[in-house]
């Protein structure tokens, strides 16, 4: 016995929507990053264009989505793969700006060692399924400015501790 559509009972089903578990036929699925959704669910993912940016007509079509944003159902684009200096050298700032909390947990003595690793090589995709991004391009040019950011304040950090201590250790020899 074939298993048939929801919403067409005369239509075999090609698969199930991973968010209601309908069975669903070729007419009634959407599929968004690989997986599969019935009509009433993506009407519903859809509902509001100004929420998501996402033209219900533009999802069936490879690559033309913008998925960022919405966390774990964001389909994260190859052009971003790869490390991310901005969030390795400012962590919990970045966090902050990209809405990444995790990356908070950079406040904790020693976990922020390590939490500067994680968001380094973790950063580009988890930045892109937690903020709305307008595009690739909007991202990668945000993410250079963290960039360039974190090459001028970190350096520059090392630089006035250095100065800072010497002009500390001048006085105290001096006085003494």
């Amino acid at each position: 016995m074939a298993m048939v559509c929801t919403y067409h009972p005369d239509r075999e089903a090609v698969g199930a929507c991973v968010n209601c578990g309908h069975l669903i036929c070729d007419e009634c699925k959407t599929v968004l990053g690989g997986r599969i959704y019935c009509s009433p669910c993506a009407d519903k993912m859809f509902a509001t264009r100004a929420e998501t940016g996402i033209d219900r007509t533009e999802a069936g079509v490879l690559g033309a989505e913008n998925t960022s944003g919405q966390g774990s159902l964001a389909v994260i684009p190859r052009e971003i793969g790869g490390w991310n200096w901005g969030a390795f050298l400012l962590n919990w700032i970045w966090a902050i700006g990209n809405s990444v909390w995790i990356g908070l947990l950079g406040l904790i003595p020693l976990v922020g060692f390590v939490m500067s690793f994680v968001l380094g090589a973790m950063g580009n995709e988890w930045a892109w399924r937690y903020k709305r991004w307008d595009s690739v391009e909007h991202f990668k040019r945000t993410q250079r400015t963290w960039t360039k950011w974190g090459i001028i304040i970190v350096p520059g950090s090392i630089a006035f501790c250095i100065i800072t201590f010497t002009i500390i250790m001048i006085i105290v020899n001096v006085t003494f």
